[in-house]
């Protein structure tokens, strides 16, 4: 097999690599009972995931109309946090194909890591409970005092881990946030249709390339263009 056109790859994890959008769900209607409000539908979940645990339950308060001070807040998202913590990977489970795509990707010594604006610690157990046999270069979700999504500070970190120029390294992602994180940091994207945002959202941004299945993502890693594949 070909050699990837890239140097390395970094990956984010909620939509890219694992469906976890039932245990984030879940994780958001234990706080929202809290305040007597209904459980949010997935389609609502994935509307407002993406930016940090906390953003996505301030979306949900939002879109519910319902205002909480902050001391309120703060205890609802840590409600949420100890909820997640102890349900982390109940319903998530990696995409169809992406652990057979791993594999053999490792097979080409190419280095790989995870960057995720989930918390860290969720992160990191998360990625050890569905990827027991794979070891990646760095993983790594939000801590305090490290920028978020779409600040290019993870990217320009695991570059500089790996030993190479963001010219030289592929993000993949699933939403608009992926798509900005990888223009401020100049390095190639490609965003995966199967996660979180509607395809048509994703085909809107400026020079996005999407595509709709595991063999068009490894496809792309190797610079097989086909149809099917999006610019």
């Amino acid at each position: 097999m070909q050699k990837p056109v890239v140097k390395a790859i970094l990956f984010d994890l909620d939509g890219t690599l694992v469906n976890t959008i039932e245990d984030i769900r879940r994780s958001l209607a234990h706080a929202l009972a809290g305040e007597n409000l209904p459980s949010p539908s997935a389609t609502l979940t994935k509307q407002v995931v993406g930016r940090g645990l906390s953003n996505a339950l301030k979306g949900v308060l939002s879109s519910f109309g319902h205002q909480v001070d902050e001391n309120r807040f703060d205890q609802l998202y840590q409600a949420m946090l100890l909820y997640y913590r102890e349900h982390y990977a109940v319903y998530s489970h990696p995409y169809e194909g992406i652990e057979s795509l791993l594999v053999r990707l490792a097979k080409q010594n190419i280095p790989i890591g995870i960057f995720s604006n989930k918390e860290d610690g969720l992160t990191k157990r998360i990625v050890s409970s569905l990827f027991p046999t794979y070891s990646f270069v760095w993983v790594r979700g939000l801590q305090e005092g490290f920028p978020r999504k779409p600040d290019r500070s993870g990217i320009d970190y695991f570059c500089r881990k790996v030993g190479i120029p963001s010219e030289d390294l592929l993000y993949v992602g699933d939403s608009e946030v992926d798509w900005q994180t990888a223009n401020n940091a100049h390095c190639s994207h490609i965003l995966v249709s199967w996660g979180f945002r509607p395809k048509d959202e994703l085909l809107a941004l400026e020079g996005s390339v999407v595509v709709d299945t595991v063999g068009e993502l490894e496809d792309a890693i190797y610079g097989i263009q086909r149809e099917g594949f999006t610019e």
